[in-house]
This record gives C-alpha cells, structure tokens and sequence, in this order.
C-alpha cells in the first residue's frame, strides 16, 4: 500500500447547539464531510490516526515507538553538537502522537533500547552516555564516552551497549576503538574493536553479535568481524546499516548524492539500489540520517534538505525536515511504503524505530551457521579485504571479474540547466564531487538517446581544489562523452551536486577526456 500516514492532526473545535435535531444533524454531517475531506490528503498520501497505524500503515499488526533529535533553534544543528535540542518520541500504541520526552540540551544518536522501553542518548557537550526511560522518567548517567549500538544477547536477553570515546576527524567524528558492557550493571568496558576508526553516525551489529557495520572510517564503508578480528571494504559512501533478516547479512551504505542506498545481500554477493529520495513530501529531494530499525524490513531517515543553494543542502536543515518511516518489499528491491512520521515546524534529525515483536515471536532470529563465511568471504574470493591500523592490504583478489560493454552516448548538447559549483569547504569532509547539469541536446552523434534533455554529471573538485574545466557557460554547446551514471558503481560514494529538480530524468555520466 503505497503513500504517507501522518500521525499529527489538526483538532476540529467541537461546537454545542442547542437549536432544533434537524440542524445538530446537518452540524454533524457537515462537520464529517470536511474530516473526510481532510483526512484524504494530497493524491498518493494516507492520512490516520495513530491508532489506524497498525492496521493499514507501516507494518500491520505491529506497534512501533520513533525517537529522534529536534532542532529548537536555527534548525541547521543537523550533527546534533548544540545545546538547543530536545529529544522527542512517537509511539503508534498510544494516541499520544508527536511529545518531548525531554527537555532543552544536547542529545546525540539516540537509541531504542532492544526491549524497546528505554532510550540511551549521548552528550556531545558534557561527553557523557544516559539513559532515560521512554515516559521520560528515571533519567540516569552511565559512564564517559558516546553510545554507538546497543544488542541484546538472544542466549540470555541481557542487553549491552557498545561504546568509545569521540574524536573529530577529517571524515567526522570517529572512535578509534569499541567497547562494550551492560546496560543495567555498567562496568570496565570489554574492547571489542581498535584495527580501524569507526564513525559514530552508524555502526550496527548482526543479530549474533559477531559482526558490525560500519565506517572504518569514513568513506570506506564495511563489515567488520568481532571481537577485533578482521574486516571486509566494500565500498565508499556514508550511513552505513547492518541487519540480519532469517540468518542472512544485509548491509547498506549510502551514495554521495544523499539519495539511494547500495544494498549488499552478503550470503549470495548480490548488490541492489534503492531510491529513498521518492517518498510522497520529498519529491527527489536529499534526505539523510537513515538508520535500519531492529526489524529488518522497517528503516527511518530525514529530508527534505532543500534548504539554500549549492554544494551542501544537508547543512541548510530547515523547519522543512521531517521524519520518515520505510518499508522495504520482501526482496529489498525497493520501499513499497511510506509513512512521514512527524510534521511540525521544527527540524527532526536522527531518527531510530523500534518494532514490538509479534505476539509469541521471536525478536531476535538468529542462523549463525555460515554467517561468517557469508560476510567476511574467503580466500580467492575478489574484494575481500583485511584492512589494520597498518594499512589495506587485498587478499588473493583472484580472477577480475568480466566487465560488461557498457552503453555509451556521445551528444553534443546546450547547457540550460547549471548548477551552482560548490566551494571545496562546502563539501567538507568530502574531497571530490561531481556537479549534475541540464542540457538541450543539439545533436547525437553516436549511440541512442531519444528525449530533449539531459542530465549529465562531471567532475569539478578533485583533492579539495575547483578544476581549472569546472566552470561552463550557460547557453553554449558541449561535446560530451556519457555513460550512464548508474553503470558506474566506483562513483557511489563520490558527493554529487544536484540543483535541478529534474529527478525522473535518466542521469548520465561524462567521461574524463
């Protein structure tokens, strides 16, 4: 079922008449007649009450509880380093909607505990980890340091959370090594992992423990085998997720652009991508923050950020930026729903969604047999890599794998469409980005391209300077060489500037001359 479910709702004034039955009747039947208009929406969007969320929304027959971050101020805090914040929840169950749990201060990556009835936050300003009960009740400190993931153990179902200590680098903020210890008895923290940096905005463990994905750190993005063993790179790119659907690894990293997400089935080495830029109030737009749920089909994220001009639309923010809630289909080819959780004038970041397991489920399946094998592959096996504080080194990369032809375009074609090139600090932490124009096609020259206009991408920073080529002239005719954008894999990762709206258009990209 495809459109929006808004969980926020304007209150119709009740009005008392004492008049004649006749005219309470028309009252009535006119005062349904505007909450059914009100209640269908925009085409393509599903509007209920909290209530109607389990049966028709989301994931029927399941209760779901959002936690995320909200911008009191400018609405630009998207990293969450400020002191003008407030940490919010939504609960499906409850009819209670959108509310602050607590008030005004710094929270940062919040995160559902696994039994679903506690948050655990970190303080960027204070640099400590709390937790706080979901009613907002019983708030406490647990130690120094900033929470990355939390897991339940299924032997036992005590839950742990895994930990380190923050430091700024130039790809964000990272913790050069992971612990872990009990939630509810906190002790000295086991170490778990220091062969690479890790980046806090995402690191997610398997339903077993034994692997984490992750940033190692940004933009190489991977799997990583525990405790503190080795590590497979699968690609670049940022916001990276883990989970574990009937024993098989799923992980996701996400593209440069801000708007699709690679996932790889790790069992089976298939790769897919997903558009999550197309939710009914996004409409292409960027969006960011997306984070897998504990249920495997269920992911969250924000947008629109279309705030501003230029390189950078995630650092705008905007009262404009909302939460939303995905459902992939079954083979996580696509997302076949879409709820937008809040709506208000405040910018919502960093969300986390917690799905109650069903009645007599199980809330953590776990196969282990294969697992990993499945993730950290084997020797001979291409792209598997072990990568230490030493350095990457690739392990028996074995035969190349056979290239495809890959259909080429050469087009002589006119600008109408530039966008704006982006400073280098713009882009930070990012080094190199490709800026997507609009162009009239004057001429084809050789291969097939059919409509009046094209979206081709082509570099214009390299190594944190403009190039010298990058600048082009908004009327006149470019040559161009272009392959499709989406046969280049290796660009995934690489930040793509886009200031048009011509997002069903299909993107090409230019060859270097």
């Amino acid at each position: 079922m495809d459109g929006v479910v808004d969980m926020k709702h304007e209150k119709i004034p009740r009005r008392t008449c004492a008049g004649p039955s006749f005219f309470r009747i028309f009252m009535s039947m006119l005062c349904l007649l505007i909450m059914t208009v009100f209640l269908q929406g925009r085409p393509g969007q599903v509007w209920a009450t909290p209530a109607a969320v389990s049966e028709q929304g989301i994931l029927a027959g399941s209760r779901l509880r959002v936690v995320w971050v909200q911008d009191m101020g400018d609405g630009r805090d998207v990293d969450t380093v400020g002191g003008n914040l407030r940490l919010m929840g939504l609960d499906t169950g409850d009819g209670k909607g959108e509310r602050a749990i607590l008030g005004t201060a710094n929270y940062a990556k919040p995160l559902i505990t696994p039994r679903g009835d506690r948050i655990v936050y970190s303080d960027r300003i204070r640099k400590k980890v709390y937790v706080v009960n979901w009613d907002g009740s019983g708030l406490r400190e647990l130690f120094a340091g900033f929470g990355l993931a939390l897991w339940r153990d299924p032997r036992d179902g005590r839950e742990w959370i895994y930990y380190g200590f923050e430091e700024m680098q130039k790809g964000g903020f990272t913790c050069p090594a992971v612990y872990r210890t009990l939630l509810d008895r906190p002790g000295m923290g086991e170490l778990v992992w220091n062969k690479a940096p890790v980046n806090v905005d995402s690191f997610q463990l398997s339903a077993d423990g034994r692997t984490a994905g992750g940033n190692f750190p940004w933009p190489e993005g991977g799997v990583a085998e525990l405790p503190n063993k080795s590590i497979r790179i699968f690609t670049k790119g940022c916001w990276p997720a883990f989970t574990t659907v009937e024993g098989k690894p799923f992980y996701w990293i996400f593209d440069g652009s801000h708007r699709n997400l690679t996932i790889f089935e790790l069992q089976n080495n298939k790769r897919r991508q997903v558009n999550i830029s197309g939710a009914p109030g996004i409409e292409g737009h960027e969006v960011y923050h997306p984070r897998w749920s504990n249920h495997p089909r269920i992911m969250a994220m924000t947008g629109p950020y279309k705030v501003g001009s230029g390189g950078n639309r995630i650092a705008g923010g905007g009262p404009a930026v909302e939460i939303y809630v995905g459902r992939f289909n079954t083979d996580f080819t696509k997302i076949e729903f879409w709820w937008q959780a809040t709506r208000n004038d405040r910018a919502d970041f960093f969300p986390d969604v917690w799905v109650a397991p069903a009645d007599g489920a199980k809330q953590d399946p776990v196969k282990v047999s294969g697992l990993k094998k499945a993730i950290m592959g084997k020797p001979g096996e291409s792209g598997v890599t072990i990568k230490a504080k030493t350095g990457t080194v690739s392990v028996n990369p074995g035969k190349p794998t056979q290239q495809k032809k890959i259909p080429r375009v050469v087009v002589e074609a006119r600008l109408t469409d530039p966008s704006v090139i982006p400073r280098p600090q713009d882009i930070a932490p990012y080094r190199r980005a490709l800026l997507v124009n609009g162009y009239e096609v004057v001429r084809v020259i050789s291969g097939s391209y059919r409509l009046k206009k094209i979206m081709a991408a082509h570099w214009v920073i390299e190594d944190g300077r403009v190039l010298g080529d990058a600048k082009r002239e908004k009327g006149k005719t470019y040559r161009m060489v272009l392959e499709r954008y989406d046969d280049h894999p290796e660009l995934e990762g690489e930040r793509l500037i886009m200031d048009s709206d011509e997002f069903k258009l299909p993107l090409y990209y230019e060859l270097h001359k």
